[in-house]
C-alpha cells in the first residue's frame, strides 16, 4: 500500500508515520510537506518517509511527486490565517489540487474539526465546509473525521492547558464553554482505522468521552499538579472586540476574531456511533491528561 500524507510534518502527521510504520511495516510512506524545515521535523524525529516538498495547491506538482497512491490522508488545515496562508488557500485551494491531481487513489481520509458548516458565521467553519464539498464532488471517495480539541504531547493545547493548570488565578473566555478535547493517538487510531473502511463519501464526528465545560477543564487539569485553580470567565465579546483592533493594527496578529469563533465552539459529540464503526476505544479524560500533562507542565514551568 502507497499512502501519501499531506501536511505530514504536523503532530497529527508526525504520529501517523510513526504508527504506520510500526503497524504496516511494508507500506510506502510519502510525506508532502511545504518547506525544508518541515522535511528536517520529520528527519529530526527518526521517521522513515520518501518526503517530497510541494505547494498544496499546485496539482501538477503533487501529481509529479506522488504519482499513483492508494490512500492520501490530508491534514493540511489553519485556524488563524494569515496574508501568505489564507483559509481559502489552505482548504479549498489545496482540496482543488489534490482533485486535480488525478493521483488514481482509491480513498482520501481528510481530517476535519467539529463545527464545520456551510451556514456557519465564522469564517473558518465555512472554509473548512467548502473544501469537505470540494472532496464530495470529485471522484476518489472520501471520508472526513472531524474532530475537536486535540491533547497529545507536545503539543500548544497540551502547553497552554498545563500552564494555566498550574497557576493560582485563569482567565478565559466563557468558562461555561464546552470541551471535549480527544487524545492524539486517538485520533491517529481513527484515521488509520478510516483507511480499512471500505471506501466511501462520509462525515464522521469524533470527540473525547467527555464532554465538559472549559472552566471544569482547567480544574480538572489542575489536579496533576495538586492546584486547584480559580477560573475567571470573561465574555467572548470582549476578545472579539480586542481581536478586531489588532486586525486592524497588526499585519499579523496573535488573535483573530475567526480564531476566537472556533474556540467559542460548543463541543458535544455523541462518539458512539463513529467508535463502533471504526473499533475505537477512547482514552479517558483523566488519562489523557495524565498523559499530556506531566511533559507539558515541566516545560511550561520552565518558559
Amino acid at each position: 500500500m502507497r499512502i501519501v500524507i499531506t501536511g505530514a510534518n504536523g503532530h497529527v502527521g508526525r504520529r501517523l508515520i510513526r504508527r504506520l510504520s510500526i503497524e504496516s511495516p511494508q507500506a510506502e510512506i510519502v510525506a508532502l510537506v511545504r518547506s525544508s524545515r518541515a522535511v528536517a521535523e520529520i528527519r529530526d524525529d527518526g521517521l522513515n518517509a520518501e518526503i517530497h516538498i510541494v505547494d498544496y495547491a499546485d496539482a501538477s506538482a503533487i501529481s509529479e511527486a506522488v504519482g499513483e497512491c492508494d490512500v492520501v490522508v490530508h491534514l493540511v488545515g489553519i485556524i488563524k490565517e494569515s496574508k501568505s496562508n489564507t483559509f481559502q488557500s489552505a482548504h479549498e485551494a489545496s482540496c482543488r489540487a489534490l482533485i486535480a491531481a488525478n493521483l488514481r487513489s482509491a480513498q482520501i481520509v481528510c481530517l476535519g474539526v467539529v463545527g464545520t458548516s456551510l451556514d456557519s458565521s465564522n469564517a473558518c467553519f465555512r472554509s473548512r465546509a467548502s473544501a469537505e464539498q470540494i472532496l464530495f464532488s470529485g471522484t476518489v471517495p472520501t471520508t472526513v473525521i472531524r474532530v475537536p480539541m486535540v491533547l497529545g504531547p507536545d503539543d500548544y493545547a497540551s502547553y497552554a492547558l498545563a500552564k494555566n493548570a498550574r497557576k493560582k488565578l485563569v482567565f478565559t473566555f466563557r468558562g461555561t464553554s464546552l470541551e471535549q478535547p480527544i487524545f492524539s493517538e486517538d485520533v491517529t487510531s481513527a484515521i488509520i482505522s478510516a483507511i480499512r473502511l471500505t471506501p466511501g463519501n462520509r462525515v464522521l464526528e469524533l470527540g473525547g468521552p467527555e464532554s465538559v465545560s472549559r472552566s471544569e477543564l482547567i480544574r480538572r487539569a489542575g489536579t496533576f499538579f495538586q492546584n486547584r485553580p480559580r477560573v475567571v470567565s470573561i465574555p467572548f465579546g470582549v476578545g472579539y472586540v480586542i481581536a478586531g483592533l489588532l486586525e486592524r493594527l497588526l499585519s499579523s496578529p496573535p488573535v483573530t476574531t475567526s480564531m476566537l469563533g472556533v474556540l467559542d465552539h460548543d463541543d458535544l459529540v455523541n462518539v458512539e456511533e463513529c467508535c463502533q464503526l471504526l473499533d475505537l476505544r477512547l482514552t479517558s479524560l483523566d488519562e489523557m491528561l495524565s498523559s499530556v500533562l506531566t511533559e507539558a507542565g515541566s516545560s511550561s514551568a520552565t518558559v
